[in-house]
């Protein structure tokens, strides 16, 4: 029986009997969910629009379908700083310094946040000289969490004080005034426990991977291939990310070429490294040493990197601080310094090309659907180098 693992492989899960399970139930929920349920957010309802069907996906849920003989992993990589905000500042540093803050959430004000968005946060922690001493960074899903306070408090309670060093923490210091767990709980704002930028999610990780298997055309009939288009026209996930475009475009060219797709398992988004190029201490120690993969698990082939906690510190007795290390000659003085040189991937699994008819392309989210002919196959101009279709007649017209 399939079973999704926990992000990482982490082996928190193991120290109380059917959380494994529990898990793999809730992640297998977000899948149906985001490929077949009836909410707005379903891969299944989008393509039912414009007549199409279930043949017309090529992501699958692994745990509703076996998965297809001689599947390859297939890495997406992008660079851990974000480039969203990039237009609001007109010098590199001020960008650097509203990185490292927490800062007011774009479509929630009321919310202040580490505004990191490429799926890796981080903070940092400096001494009463401003030089910084430490750097915390973390890939951790919010539902890897939240599902602990649901299912095991006493094991999130235990996490917590392991993570932050704290025996202090209850219970109480990570829930809202209603019981809820709050994602911005004052121990997580310190020390990066999980991330907290309210899109850096699984959940949103599956629901791109979904929706970005579907085919798009323009009105004309004319395919959309190139990233930023395809986002554009299926609305997942943020287009002014580095990470988000390059996750639909992979998986829609793999959809493209016929192939079926899935998310590797265990499902999240991993730190597959740091390039150490271009780093100088002052006594000549390797910056690597004082790089410590906390979770998850370093792997010298960034492809199989599955690190989701990560501390960059200088040991007291070296007699200097993280401050004083430099980057291509350029002393670090935020924790964007680092970022830039650490990348994020997200693995899938791809099938080889299909002998099923290939999937047929509808429009874009903001079109009106229409009722596209049965034999929409021949919409797949793009690879195939067959022509568009038919003007379409409307949608019950």
């Amino acid at each position: 029986m399939w079973q999704f693992e926990p992000t990482a492989k982490l082996t928190d899960f193991d120290l109380v009997p059917g959380l494994r399970e529990a898990w793999s139930q809730m992640i297998n929920n977000t899948y149906e969910r985001n490929l077949y349920g009836t909410g707005p957010s379903s891969a299944l309802n989008e393509v039912r629009r414009w007549n199409r069907s279930d043949r017309d996906l090529r992501v699958y849920n692994p745990a509703s379908m076996p998965m297809p003989a001689n599947s390859q992993l297939e890495n997406v990589f992008w660079s851990a700083l974000p480039t969203s905000f990039d237009e609001q500042f007109s010098s590199q540093r001020e960008k650097l310094t509203f990185l490292d803050g927490r800062q007011p959430f774009p479509t929630d004000p009321s919310l202040i946040t580490r505004i990191q968005d490429e799926y890796c946060e981080w903070v940092v922690t400096r001494n009463d000289q401003g030089e910084i001493i430490r750097v915390l960074f973390t890939s951790e899903p919010p539902e890897y969490y939240q599902f602990l306070h649901r299912r095991a408090p006493e094991l999130l309670v235990d996490l917590y004080q392991r993570i932050c060093d704290d025996t202090s923490i209850t219970l109480n210091d990570l829930q809202d005034a209603d019981g809820n767990y709050n994602w911005h709980n004052e121990f997580n704002n310190a020390y990066a426990v999980h991330m907290q930028q309210p899109n850096n999610t699984l959940g949103a990780q599956i629901n791109i991977v979904s929706r970005a298997c579907i085919l798009r055309m323009k009105s004309d009939g004319t395919p959309i291939t190139d990233d930023l288009g395809l986002i554009l026209c299926a609305g997942y996930g943020d287009e002014n990310r580095q990470s988000d475009p390059r996750i639909g475009g992979a998986v829609n060219s793999f959809a493209r070429q016929n192939r079926f797709i899935t998310i590797e398992n265990p499902v999240g988004l991993y730190m597959s490294g740091i390039d150490w190029d271009g780093w100088t201490t002052p006594d000549g120690t390797p910056a690597s040493t004082f790089w410590t993969v906390e979770r998850g698990t370093d792997h010298a082939d960034p492809n199989q990197a599955y690190i989701v906690r990560a501390r960059f510190a200088v040991p007291a007795d070296k007699g200097y601080s993280v401050s004083d290390i430099k980057i291509g000659g350029v002393n670090i003085a935020f924790g964007g310094h680092i970022a830039a040189r650490i990348n994020v991937r997200v693995g899938v699994l791809v099938s080889s090309p299909a002998s099923l008819p290939p999937p047929r392309a509808i429009g874009c989210v903001d079109d009106t659907p229409v009722a596209l002919p049965d034999d929409g196959g021949d919409l797949l101009a793009a690879d195939n180098g067959r022509r568009s279709s038919p003007a379409p007649k409307p949608f019950n017209g």
